[in-house]
């Protein structure tokens, strides 16, 4: 079975570099997922606009300049794939402009009566029409790794085995630097962040709500025992306008997420159709959506301590009680020839971190402490150690 191209398209009338993703679904009976790499993509709009897009990344592509969609233009997709493949959308345009009117927060607790933290939305609609609502959000979150270290451990001479004559006459200190030493890390491992988008779909239609607009709609909730808000917190909400035709393919996207647990699974249950043909072959199913729609953006920040002062931080990622003391080096019985060293091997095998040295260590077998869990010591585990462009502290 052939596998479907997966299109993500959404053009807005911000002016930025816009974005178009693509891959493809695998068959019924497979996990896997490719992405489409070396297409040639075109948004063209009827009054003779034209926007080329190149590949920045396996299956992303961006706008080779920015641009914003305009209202009283219809915009059309064009995909060749690498193949010779060609896919057209149907015509998309503007509809009402989206407007946010407050993005806020609360300490409260949810429909299961856990708490935390809700995050709230108000929108504005001026013209008090109907509109069709989409959202997302974009969180960031500071990680700082509980038993960061500034040194780490690099490893020495592991062309093992050695005869015992190797270590002979060495003091102890100078055995240990035999297998490994302790330098001063090149980049920092102790603070980090990470971005996380946004998985479900939230759509919402405004004549639900009195004058049309939404007021304290919860756009998110982070419980208070939730590690990514311990520190400091950031979320960038996204609210689209949307038409009849995408809301109603955005629906029926959201009961397939539900199903699957993944927007766009590669894993597909059925076929959702979208407004994008294969112009070689009209019976070709293409899954996604193009998408012209209105944009309005906020973003907050707040950190724990300020709304739940004197409480006690969130536990970690992980617990990082967790500590291991491994050998130095072990010995044959027999022969006396070092034949490996358990240290050399952690550090290797599992990545894990040195975070402190043994301060009741009397064997030179056992010199150092190690984290059992990497998060624990390397932020990057989770996270990224370059402070994003947009942060604020």
């Amino acid at each position: 079975m052939n596998s479907f191209l997966v299109v993500e398209a959404t053009i807005t009338d911000k002016i930025d570099f816009q974005e178009v993703h693509l891959r493809r679904s695998s068959p019924l009976d497979s996990i896997q997922s490719n992405l489409e790499n070396n297409a040639t993509i075109r948004v063209i709009g009827d009054e003779g606009s034209v926007y080329s897009f190149q590949q920045n990344a396996n299956g992303v592509y961006t706008s080779q300049n920015k641009f914003s969609a305009s209202f009283g233009v219809n915009y059309s997709l064009e995909i060749t794939t690498q193949d010779g493949n060609q896919y057209k959308s149907e015509n998309s345009s503007l509809t009402s402009k989206s407007k946010i009117k407050k993005l806020y927060l609360k300490r409260d607790f949810n429909e299961k009566k856990e708490e935390g933290i809700s995050i709230y939305v108000d929108t504005e609609n001026p013209e008090n029409l109907n509109q069709l609502l989409r959202f997302d959000y974009q969180e960031t979150y500071k990680i700082i790794a509980p038993t960061y270290h500034p040194y780490e451990l690099i490893i020495q001479n592991d062309d093992l085995p050695y005869s015992p004559e190797v270590l002979a006459g060495l003091t102890p200190k100078e055995v240990v630097a035999f297998f490994v030493t302790l330098e001063q890390k090149e980049k920092q491992e102790r603070i980090c962040y990470n971005t996380v988008r946004s998985k479900k779909i939230q759509l919402e239609n405004s004549k639900s709500f009195e004058q049309n607009v939404l007021e304290k709609y919860r756009i998110r909730f982070i419980d208070r025992f939730n590690y990514i808000m311990s520190h400091r917190y950031s979320i960038l909400v996204k609210q689209y306008t949307q038409s009849s035709q995408a809301h109603e393919y955005y629906k029926t996207l959201r009961q397939f997420s539900e199903g699957s647990g993944n927007v766009l699974s590669q894993v597909q249950p059925g076929f959702i159709e979208g407004n994008i043909k294969a112009v070689n072959n009209p019976d070709e199913n293409i899954i996604g959506y193009f998408e012209v729609t209105s944009l309005d953006e906020k973003r907050i920040y707040f950190n724990y301590k300020d709304l739940f002062p004197g409480e006690d931080l969130p536990p970690y990622y992980k617990p990082c009680h967790g500590t291991h003391i491994p050998e130095l080096y072990t010995r044959d019985q027999l022969t006396g020839i070092i034949d490996s060293s358990p240290i050399q091997e952690y550090i290797v095998w599992t990545e894990n971190k040195y975070i402190r040295d043994n301060p009741e260590d009397n064997n030179l077998n056992f010199p150092y402490v190690m984290t059992t869990i990497p998060a624990c010591g390397d932020c990057t585990v989770l996270g990224k150690n370059s402070v994003p462009d947009f942060w604020q502290d």
